[in-house]
């Protein structure tokens, strides 16, 4: 390493060199090594920095400020600099190209790329916060602390593997489908270049029906967290789950449907889906959620848009995100397993098979959900038409009084639930 040609300043000259400030940025040469200088600046700053030259522009490295280094600190280090600039190196351009890998991979953490692929890709599907749930579960948990481009294609197994042995074919299915359709993401803006999930084998678990069926725990906690919600959201939620009614059915009921003197509910033929006028009994708990529901002037619906009083409400996924999140944390902080995802369709699975096991036959259970039973099938179907009205209202009374002590709501016993609101 050559020598610079200056004489070695001392700490008390240099502070008699930047006790004026200067009008412009100063570089005043401090001796001992070639281009170590001071740097000082109209606003009274004072630094250490080496000059030198790459390809015949000057380049300035940054050490220290005076106050974070001492006079023989800021030598030494200027020293090893120029050894690496006199071998052909260029600490200046190495600093720049360090501080652009650490921008670029704070730009590339999982957690925030997933963030704005959930606001741009995925913010208005109806199954958004389902998967943001299996990416937070399962996906964030191997990758999280990777940079983007770091992921793997044994990450992405690892990720699939640990469920297929844990026997969850279904969901590592669908986490494996979330997992390569955020890297499909990714690739069409370059992020990285190929995707992870893509090409591994589809868990192998048929063509399966539908089978969720919520459990009392899970039915009680939906509906004391949908209190948390508007009135008109909760009170939706509760007669899904007293009544076992399709989604819209409830949503987009009317009360000219209703005869609350004679506790009757009629889903008309071009509102039911299998084309057939629909009569619901109403129990004491149905009732007790209609006295709760206001009513308006300027609309028929029980639950009727906000800003279009001729339409019925929307936004119940949004709704069912919010209830869900506080179910599965209330439910946890009980020392209960997290549950699976859920649907509302799920609720009248539960209610069917609810009924069954509180004594009543699977027709009975088919005929209060709204189902063609199975008994009237060929040719049943153009002689079997009793209704089962009696057997029906006997069910939906069973079926309220059960929900009813999930709640603590009631001790009265099943030979009771048949009684007659007076």
């Amino acid at each position: 390493m050559g020598s610079s040609r200056l004489k070695p300043l001392t700490v008390k000259e240099i502070d008699k060199l930047a006790a004026t400030r200067p009008r412009t940025i100063r570089h005043i040469g401090l001796g001992g090594v070639p281009g170590f200088v001071l740097v000082h600046t109209p606003a009274g700053h004072t630094s250490y920095a080496l000059r030198y030259r790459v390809n015949q522009r000057l380049v300035k490295l940054t050490l220290g400020s005076t106050t974070a280094l001492t006079l023989a600190e800021a030598r030494s280090m200027a020293a090893e600099a120029r050894t690496k600039v006199e071998k052909g190196g260029n600490p200046h351009g190495e600093k720049l190209a360090a501080r652009a890998m650490v921008v670029k991979q704070e730009k590339l953490v999982p957690q925030k790329l997933w963030d704005k692929y959930m606001q741009l890709a995925a913010s208005q599907l109806r199954s958004r916060g389902e998967k943001d749930r299996l990416y937070r579960k399962h996906i964030e948990p191997i990758i999280g602390k990777l940079c983007i481009t770091e992921v793997k294609r044994a990450h992405a197994l690892e990720v699939v593997d640990a469920l297929v042995a844990a026997g969850l074919l279904r969901q590592a299915d669908k986490v494996r489908q979330e997992g390569a359709a955020f890297f499909n993401w990714l690739l069409e803006r370059e992020v990285v270049d190929r995707n992870v999930f893509a090409g591994i084998r589809k868990a192998q678990i048929g063509n399966t029906i539908r089978t969720r069926v919520l459990s009392d725990d899970e039915l009680r906690e939906i509906w004391v967290q949908s209190e948390q919600e508007a009135a008109c959201w909760s009170q939706w939620i509760k007669l899904l789950i007293l009544t076992g009614c399709r989604n819209n059915e409830v949503r987009s009921a009317s009360w000219s449907e209703f005869d609350l003197t004679g506790r009757l509910w009629t889903i008309p033929a071009e509102r039911a889906k299998n084309k057939t006028p629909q009569p619901i009994h109403l129990t004491d708990a149905m009732l007790d959620v209609l006295d709760e529901i206001a009513r308006f002037t300027d609309s028929d619906f029980l639950f009727p848009a906000v800003r279009n009083p001729r339409q019925a409400m929307s936004g119940d996924q949004k709704v069912k995100d919010r209830v869900d999140a506080r179910m599965r944390a209330a439910i946890v902080a009980a020392g209960g397993r997290e549950p699976e995802n859920w649907r509302f369709h799920d609720f009248r699975r539960t209610v069917a098979t609810g009924l069954q096991r509180l004594g009543f036959r699977p027709d009975i259970a088919d005929q209060v959900i709204g189902h063609v039973s199975s008994t009237r099938s060929g040719a049943a179907a153009h002689y079997l038409h009793y209704r089962y009205e009696e057997e029906k209202k006997q069910a939906l009374e069973a079926w309220s009084a059960h929900v009813m002590r999930l709640l603590g709501d009631t001790s009265d016993g099943l030979e009771n639930v048949v009684e007659m609101r007076r």
